[in-house]
């Protein structure tokens, strides 16, 4: 029974031992940020994309809470303003919410908004208004754990002087600002704040760092929601970074990948003999979970993407499935 704040609230971040394949990942996230630099020179790539992050944002950090909206409900939520019945009205205002705070961290990068403590209700505010309007901006005054962690989290007493004292070192410049935006996260996710809303309001905050330093956002799928908070609970309850910053900067890594094939025009993303998904599985004579386990896995990597974010696949590829297969 373990938690980790002695100490954490008042320095600079302590440098991080990077191993070999962290190393590794690192130069492949420079490369990839230029890559994705040259193609937003573009101002019709920054549009697309811009587009396109809004509703992956939305989809892939409430899914990670929970929602059950797809990414095309998400989508139609967002810019349609479309609900229906079938799914809790919840859940589309946390799609429509999300997306409005992303509007907002947007425009503050671009502004170059000063991230502190106000700044962080203001999107705390913006994620739970309409939804739980006593709590939207305010911190708790309650108790609470988090299901099947063994984190202790503080007393609501502490709240504010460990919001205070996190604000004081979010302010302050550092070197590596890729690493500062992961700690922030981990931070604020480890103090949790909120009654509700602590994992979408760090994940947002990650991504404010991130864009006003010229990073584009992480992306964290719902499909490695037990790696992310697994990860954070090793480093909360053993001290131990490692598999946090692993995790954190794959998906860096990942989510750049992602954005390149979605603008880069050199690709077929509309040629009509690219796969879905679904289709590529029923090609290669397998389950879709065992091609989305080899993608997780980076064992097949799709050849470009929808505009809403959907792999696409070659019918070259199956060779790849069928060595997997064996």
């Amino acid at each position: 029974m373990t938690f980790l704040f002695k100490g954490l609230y008042f320095v600079y971040i302590e440098t991080i031992k990077y191993g070999a394949d962290m190393q590794e990942i690192r130069v492949k996230i420079e490369e990839n940020k230029k890559m994705l630099q040259k193609l937003l020179k573009n101002k019709d790539n920054q549009i697309i994309l811009d587009k396109w992050l809004k509703t992956e944002l939305a989809y892939t950090s409430n899914a990670i809470e929970g929602n059950t909206l797809t990414r095309k409900e998400t989508e139609l939520a967002i810019e349609e303003k479309i609900t229906s019945g079938a799914k809790p009205i919840n859940d589309y205002l946390e799609a429509v919410n999300h997306a409005k705070a992303f509007d907002f961290i947007m425009k503050s990068a671009k502004n170059n908004v000063k991230i502190d403590e106000d700044y962080i209700l203001k999107i705390h505010k913006i994620i739970l208004t309409g939804i739980n309007d006593t709590n939207a901006g305010f911190y708790r005054s309650v108790r609470v754990r988090i299901s099947g962690s063994q984190t202790i989290l503080p007393n609501p007493l502490k709240v504010p002087d460990l919001m205070e004292d996190f604000s004081k070192w979010l302010t302050q410049k550092n070197d590596d600002m890729l690493i500062k935006a992961i700690e922030a996260h981990y931070r604020l996710v480890s103090i949790h704040p909120f009654i509700d809303g602590n994992g979408r309001t760090a994940r947002l905050l990650l991504n404010s760092i991130l864009m006003e330093n010229g990073y584009a956002p992480i992306i964290i799928r719902p499909i490695d929601r037990k790696r992310y908070l697994s990860a954070l609970e090793t480093y909360q309850t053993q001290e131990n970074k490692v598999p946090y910053y692993r995790f954190m900067l794959s998906a860096m890594n990942r989510s750049l990948k992602m954005m390149i094939d979605l603008l880069d025009i050199d690709k077929p993303e509309a040629d009509k003999t690219l796969l879905t998904i679904s289709k590529f599985a029923k090609l290669c004579n397998v389950p879709v979970s065992s091609i989305r386990y080899w993608i997780k896995e980076e064992k097949i990597r799709p050849l470009a993407f929808t505009q809403s974010g959907y792999a696409l696949f070659s019918e070259k590829q199956k060779n790849e499935i069928e060595k997997l297969k064996k």
